[in-house]
């Protein structure tokens, strides 16, 4: 196909491959692969992602016809290989059409290919990321010894957990496999509360709960949900249509008109406080099919985010920050006190903190979800021993009015990464450089290792890449300028 400009979901994010190839099959793949030796090649799933993960400023492979989903029984059990360019949402439906379970782990959406959510490790809330239950990968990339494209299958070892959050550095996930899990219904309903103690203690009770911190009222709304085995409700439709109106369209809508309309931070700060809250019915317990319970319509309105992910043990003094940083941002200038400002001061944090005060005010209810440790090399919840908690910070402002929350996102991605280790999220703005990558990743050396057995010649790194650390500088890549 001929070259054209490329720009992912949330307008952040631009791209003009020199050449684009949309292959029927794995031969085709191959061919294409044969055809660009010495260039540098990267895959697009369908861009809902806010890094720079996918950019493709030489070949770009689009993989959407790669989509079969085949199933079949091992063990008493199902076993699925999904093509690469396969959406979660057309997965899900065909593991129902087959009567053949369900994903043990489901993100917030489902616009995303298998591929991309699985090389970010997208997750949901209570369980690991979607990585971590990949049992096979097939990867294509050119065989070290004879330089050809040929593809690999990994099953085990380092290159499993590797290939299980790969950023696409090995090479081209050709598909995935994976044990699929028995369909289930969920539970949920929602409640608040004024401290997020009382909403962790909910945990035990509701391990699939996500919650959400209430800019400018400050307490907390908890989505608590569980598996359970009773069966769908009768008001299971209407709670869907419900939370579809309510919460997918009309929430959105007036943030919408208050952030890019209205521009009034005293608007903002009015409906979080007051009306939103109020958009919510408690304690209506409603129980429906897992898949429909667990995802939002959060694609239909453009923004951006930035996600980061802290440990439990950690949780409290960071929410706490948080709390504070927003509303020094917003021009409070007391809400820093003066020991954490000399601890600021002390880590070179100030600055880039005091030059977001008064600048900018969040206009949207931050999500908090837990996820589990994963089996993989550099997902975000790797090597771990103990959950974390993924603190998402969302706007909404046009792609022209988006300059203080960058500002804004940078500042807490660095203050919550130096003060309490949290990592950001690779498929959202990831405002990181290869020595944090080096800092917060202890295996990332061991993922380098992996993708240069791989990938020797660099045939599917990125300048990205390079700058976070993850590759070096190949052969037919050059050293990274900074201005890039």
């Amino acid at each position: 196909m001929p070259a054209k400009r490329i720009t992912n979901f949330g307008r952040n994010v631009a791209f003009c491959p020199r050449a684009i190839f949309v292959p029927r099959t794995e031969r085709e793949l191959l061919d294409a692969i044969a055809q660009c030796k010495g260039r540098r090649i990267r895959v697009v799933g369908r861009l809902h992602s806010w890094s720079e993960v996918t950019v493709a400023d030489d070949v770009m492979l689009d993989l959407r016809h790669l989509d079969q989903v085949a199933v079949e029984q091992r063990e008493g059990k199902n076993w699925v290989t999904v093509g690469a360019g396969c959406q979660i949402k057309r997965l899900l439906a065909e593991l129902d059409r087959q009567d053949a379970g369900t994903l043990p782990s489901l993100g917030l959406i489902t616009e995303q290919t298998i591929a991309g959510a699985i090389a970010t490790a997208t997750h949901g809330s209570g369980r690991h990321s979607m990585s971590h239950y990949v049992a096979e990968v097939r990867v294509a990339s050119f065989d070290p010894k004879s330089g050809n494209p040929v593809i690999r299958e990994i099953r085990e070892g380092p290159e499993l957990q590797a290939a299980r959050c790969s950023l696409g550095a090995l090479g081209v996930i050709v598909s995935v496999s994976f044990w699929s899990r028995p369909q289930y219904n969920v539970e949920e309903h929602f409640e608040q509360y004024a401290t997020l103690d009382e909403v962790l203690s909910k945990e035990a009770d509701y391990p699939l709960q996500q919650f959400y911190l209430m800019p400018w009222s400050w307490n907390y709304i908890a989505q608590h949900r569980r598996e359970t085995a009773d069966q769908i409700g009768s008001w299971a439709r209407l709670y869907r249509w419900y939370f579809f109106l309510a919460f997918d369209v009309t929430l959105h809508l007036i943030i919408l008109t208050m952030v890019r309309v209205l521009n009034s931070s005293s608007a903002v700060r009015f409906f979080l406080r007051y009306v939103a809250p109020r958009l919510v019915v408690r304690n209506w317990r409603v129980v429906d099919k897992s898949q429909d319970m667990l995802v939002m319509e959060h694609e239909l309105f453009r923004h951006v985010e930035v996600e980061l992910f802290v440990q439990r043990a950690l949780i409290g003094d960071a929410m706490r920050l948080i709390i504070a940083l927003l509303k020094y941002c917003d021009g409070d200038n007391m809400a820093i006190d003066a020991a954490t400002r000399a601890e600021l001061a002390s880590r070179g944090l100030l600055h880039e903190v005091d030059d977001v005060c008064g600048q900018y005010t969040h206009h949207y209810p931050i999500c908090i979800r837990r996820v589990l440790p994963d089996d993989t090399l550099v997902s975000m919840t790797s090597c771990m021993d103990e959950p974390c908690y993924a603190i998402s910070f969302i706007s909404y402002a046009g792609p022209r009015q988006r300059s203080s929350f960058l500002k804004f996102a940078a500042a807490m991605s660095n203050t919550l990464g130096t003060l309490f280790g949290a990592r950001p999220h690779w498929g959202k703005l990831c405002p990181l450089s290869s020595h944090e990558v080096n800092s917060l990743y202890p295996r990332a050396a061991e993922f380098r290792n992996v993708c240069r057995e791989f990938d020797p010649n660099g045939a599917f790194t990125s300048k990205w890449l390079q700058r976070m650390g993850l590759r070096g500088a190949d052969a037919n890549l050059g050293s990274v300028d900074a201005r890039d």
